[in-house]
C-alpha cells in the first residue's frame, strides 16, 4: 500500500539534498570498480558483482550498527565499513592491514570524474523551478572541489563534507546541520542517494524523506517517505 501511495504522490519540499558519489558524480573507473581493482592487486579473488552487493550491504548492516550502538564517528563508520566488507568477501584475517594497503592503492589512482546521465539536466530543471539544494557526502574534504571540476557547484546552497563536518552519514546530526543552515524543518526536506543506510535511513532517522537510487542487489521493501527510482533524475517525478 505505501509503494502504491507514493508512486502517484507528489511533493515539494523547500530544500532538496544530495549524496555526492554515485548520485551526482561518479569517476572512471567508478569506485567501486577501483576497489575491486585494488582487491585483486592485493590477492584478493572475486567478481566485480560480489564487490558491489557486498559494499551496498556492508553500507546498510554497519548503520544499522550505529544506531543500535549510537557510535556515529566517521573513523568508526569508515573502519567498519570496510571491516564488514572484507567480511562479506570471505577476507577474514589482518583485515587492517588489508584495509590500509588497500587505501594506499585507491589514493594512487586519479580517475577523470564524470557526471551521472541525467544529472546535468535534473539540476537545470530543479533551479529553473526555485529548488534550494544542498549537498551531504562522505567525503574526503573535497566535494566543494569535486563539484567545481565538473561545474555544479553553484547550484548549491551548501556543501556538507564528512571529513570537513566531523560528521557522517547516517548521523541524523548531520542531515539536521543542512536542515539549520538551510531553514527548513525536516518534513520540508528531501534528500537523494543510492545508499539505503547512509542515505536512506539517516534520512528518515532525521525525519527527511527520501529517494533512493535502488539498485539489484538490496531488497529492502517499502518505507513510509521513501521513493525508488532507477537514476538520479527521476526524482522529478515525484516533485511537483
Amino acid at each position: 500500500m505505501v509503494a502504491k501511495i507514493l508512486r502517484y504522490m507528489k511533493i515539494k519540499p523547500r530544500l532538496i539534498t544530495f549524496d555526492f558519489g554515485d548520485t551526482l558524480v561518479s569517476s572512471d573507473p567508478p569506485y567501486l570498480t577501483r576497489i575491486w581493482m585494488g582487491l585483486k592487486e592485493l590477492g584478493v579473488s572475486c567478481k566485480l558483482e560480489e564487490v558491489e552487493k557486498s559494499y551496498h550491504m556492508a553500507d546498510w548492516l554497519v548503520s544499522e550498527e550505529l544506531f543500535k550502538t549510537g557510535e556515529f564517528g566517521p573513523g568508526f563508520y569508515q573502519k567498519r565499513l570496510g571491516e564488514n566488507l572484507l567480511s562479506q568477501l570471505g577476507v577474514k584475517d589482518k583485515q587492517a592491514q588489508m584495509l590500509e594497503e588497500l587505501y594506499r592503492w585507491l589514493v594512487g589512482v586519479r580517475p577523470e570524474r564524470v557526471m551521472i546521465p541525467g544529472v546535468a539536466e535534473l539540476l537545470v530543471e530543479l533551479k529553473k523551478r526555485g529548488y534550494k539544494m544542498g549537498i551531504i557526502s562522505n567525503n574526503d574534504g573535497k566535494t566543494r572541489e569535486k563539484c567545481r571540476a565538473v561545474g555544479i557547484e553553484g547550484y548549491f546552497e551548501m556543501i556538507l563534507d564528512s571529513t570537513l563536518e566531523g560528521l557522517v552519514k547516517p548521523d541524523p546530526r548531520f542531515f539536521a546541520r543542512a536542515l539549520k543552515q538551510a531553514g527548513v524543518e525536516p518534513e520540508e526536506a528531501l534528500h537523494v542517494g543510492d545508499l539505503w543506510g547512509s542515505d536512506v535511513m539517516g534520512a528518515r532517522a532525521s525525519g527527511v524523506w527520501a529517494v533512493w537510487i535502488e539498485n539489484k542487489y538490496l531488497k529492502p521493501g517499502s518505507r513510509e517517505k521513501v521513493f525508488k527510482v532507477k537514476r538520479s533524475d527521476q526524482a522529478l517525478e515525484f516533485l511537483k
